[in-house]
């Protein structure tokens, strides 16, 4: 396994699941929907009708990404809510033990639920299931 086999993986996981569930959530919220298009606005320097998609485009910089707080508030509280992958798992390379010393040995399946980690009251809050991007 090496970094760009990483980042692939990483870059897929993203991708697969966030188009759609920040549509959903941004259409069941038109406040914060409005908002974000504010930031995107204020930031990017595009306040005029007359602005074109590829000036826009143009800036929209890494820097400009840094500025928007709160669209990245929100794309982080949907990946909470609704995981591009909700539930993965790896079979263990080796012998090793967990930081609870739950003993793994080699080949043993590890996996993980996204989707249920997400909604964890004791994690969250007793609003876990809100959409809140005050978190």
């Amino acid at each position: 396994m090496n970094d760009q086999y990483l980042r692939d993986l990483i870059l897929n996981f993203m991708i697969a699941g966030k188009y759609t569930s920040v549509i959903f959530m941004l259409c069941k919220n038109p406040l914060i929907q409005e908002k974000i298009a504010q930031e995107v606005r204020d930031v990017a320097g595009s306040h005029g009708k007359g602005a074109n998609v590829d000036e826009f485009a143009a800036n929209i910089t890494d820097a400009t990404l840094d500025h928007m707080h709160y669209l990245h508030a929100a794309l982080t509280e949907i990946l909470r809510l609704y995981p591009a992958v909700p539930v993965d798992g790896r079979c263990t390379e080796m012998d090793d033990t967990l930081p609870d010393g739950y003993r793994l040995r080699k080949g043993d399946g590890v996996y993980y639920m996204a989707y249920a980690m997400g909604r964890m009251p004791y994690i969250w809050g007793e609003d876990a299931d809100e959409f809140r991007l005050e978190r």
